[in-house]
């Protein structure tokens, strides 16, 4: 697991290899390899893009310029448009970074529930963003109080489909497809305080 105190300045938050090498390779999946490469252009990456960071935990950009990725979308797509991508790119993403990168493999043959608290805390321990919370069950949910991409928005409905994408990803890995859903019920696009996610069982 790389340390997250790593970074090209003591002061400045870095993505990995990894995620932005995961995003890239998500929006090429969504948007083709044209789509894609204008949203990196646009924010000034263009050099990151033509040259794909392997899938190692070696600094790649400022956590800044990562969020600017999805910022990008939006200001491309618009927001209704751009938040199912956002999800789908979460989504993606997180696929990539487990099966091409291999990240989880350690936790391959564990129990289910563990291996979903496990995944989770992996995810917020090399992120940087939010902490799970264990419920009175022993259920895991995800309390991103430093989510970042959200805060320029204003919503009447939770937003960080990014995340909730992910999320939902590592839940399809541990649980398997149709079990449990992914629902943020707090979001900072809303005047919340955090961003809240919980898993809720599908009938």
């Amino acid at each position: 697991m790389p340390d997250k105190t790593d970074k090209k300045s003591s002061d400045v938050e870095m993505a990995t290899n990894m995620t932005v090498r995961g995003h890239i390779d998500a929006l090429q999946e969504i948007m083709g390899y044209n789509g894609a490469k204008i949203i990196f252009r646009n924010i000034g990456q263009s050099d990151v893009y033509e040259t794909p960071p392997e899938y190692d935990w070696e600094p790649c950009m400022t956590e800044d310029a990562r969020t600017m990725i999805y910022t990008e979308v939006v200001n491309t797509l618009g927001l209704k448009a751009a938040l199912s991508l956002w999800r789908r790119m979460g989504y993606i993403t997180a696929k990539y970074v487990v099966e091409k990168g291999h990240i989880l493999d350690s936790f391959m043959d564990l129990a289910p529930d563990e291996k979903f608290r496990k995944s989770m805390e992996f995810f917020s321990a090399v992120s940087g963003k939010g902490k799970i919370v264990i419920t009175e069950d022993g259920g895991v949910e995800y309390d991103c109080f430093n989510c970042t991409t959200c805060a320029p928005y204003d919503s009447e409905r939770p937003i960080c489909l990014g995340f909730v994408g992910s999320f939902q990803y590592l839940t399809d890995w541990s649980y398997g497809k149709g079990v449990y859903i992914v629902k943020e019920i707090k979001c900072k696009a809303m005047g919340d305080d955090t961003c809240y996610h919980v898993l809720t069982e599908i009938e």
